[in-house]
């Protein structure tokens, strides 16, 4: 008799703000801001006969600020990235054109097939 068990563990993603190295310019100090997303799985085989076990994961980073402190008090300026935001429009772009042409195709067929007949 072999006694195997299955440990599937599922961590949902995990997003969080964390503040940069501080750089100092003149008498100012800079702070950049980033999103990070991770997300991690885990799978253990334990058994008589075998062992084994893998994982995954993955992270992603992106710049969402700058903080300014000075003198003066403490400043946020947000960073837009415009570069992805235009590769998002062009990829549901891609995404719906074809779907949309494949609609005109069809109807365009059902179309000449009634005046056809």
């Amino acid at each position: 008799m072999t006694d195997r068990r299955s440990a599937r563990r599922h961590h949902p993603l995990v997003t969080r703000v964390v503040e940069g190295k501080p750089i100092r310019a003149g008498g100012r100090e800079l702070v950049p801001e980033v999103r990070v997303t991770t997300h991690a799985h885990r799978r253990a085989l334990v058994g008589a006969d075998r062992l084994g076990g893998q994982g995954g994961g993955f992270v992603h980073m992106r710049p969402v600020a700058i903080v300014e402190r000075g003198p003066s008090g403490e400043r946020r300026i947000p960073i837009q990235d415009n570069t992805a935001q235009f590769l998002s429009g062009m990829l549901l772009a891609a995404a719906i054109i074809p779907m949309l042409l494949a609609g005109a195709v069809l109807l365009a067929r059902r179309t000449r097939g009634r005046n056809a007949g």
